[in-house]
């Protein structure tokens, strides 16, 4: 099978699917996999692949059910994502943890969801406010690298797919999981280098002055 990778629904951590660790079933109505193995059928209109998978970090079993097309996917257990700390605003941890419980239900309300949990955590990371929230990565455009500054937008065109409808009303531009999934681990990324951490640098500048100023002070009592 080619080089693909898997988010553990368990731990959260991805790993390479290998034969040891990921097991593919194919089916469809009128045909199984052994039967599809004997006829050489490669292509079913409405077959669905099935993924066993076991973590090689936590030993945890799950199973991805994709439609051919990636018509539909869905993973149980469902990923609930990350746990985030404390110190990270609730309304932020809302629309992240929401965001990942309809990742395979709704993709285009996923989408719309990291949308808002980015202008969240842009407004209350970066202490920005503007009409909207292009005008808001466009205020923080000269304090983050280009293709940072590309990938806000990017989020934030796609959340627009899942909240507004097109001028033609007939004209469907969708989300599949797989794309949902992807802008959850952009907003995963991002928490981890705007808060984790500031959090982390933060806590250890605290530690290095509190040495500091006590092998200060053992010198002048010395």
């Amino acid at each position: 099978m080619p080089e693909t990778k898997f988010r553990c629904p368990y731990c959260g951590v991805e790993f390479i699917e290998k034969s040891d660790n990921t097991k593919l079933r194919t089916i469809d109505f009128g045909r199984d996999a052994d039967e599809l193995a004997v006829t050489g059928y490669i292509w079913l209109n409405h077959g669905i692949q099935a993924r066993y998978h076991c973590c090689p970090a936590c030993e945890g079993y799950s199973v991805q059910i994709t439609g051919f097309d990636n018509a539909f996917s869905l993973t149980y257990p469902p990923y609930t994502g990350i746990v985030l700390p404390d110190y990270i605003p609730e309304p932020i941890k809302t629309d992240y943890l929401e965001a990942c419980a309809i990742l395979d239900a709704s993709p285009r309300a996923a989408a719309t969801l990291a949308r808002r949990c980015l202008q969240g955590m842009i407004r209350d990371y970066w202490r920005v406010k503007a009409g909207n929230l292009a005008s808001e990565i466009d205020l923080i455009k000269d304090k983050i690298s280009v293709d940072e500054y590309r990938v806000l937008n990017g989020i934030r065109r796609l959340g627009n797919i899942g909240a507004h409808m097109e001028k033609d009303v007939n004209l469907i531009v969708d989300i599949d999981p797989g794309e949902a999934q992807k802008l959850v681990k952009v907003l995963e990324l991002l928490l981890k280098d705007w808060y984790i951490a500031r959090h982390d640098r933060n806590e250890l500048y605290q530690e290095i002055f509190e040495i500091d100023q006590d092998k200060q002070e053992q010198r002048r009592s010395s």
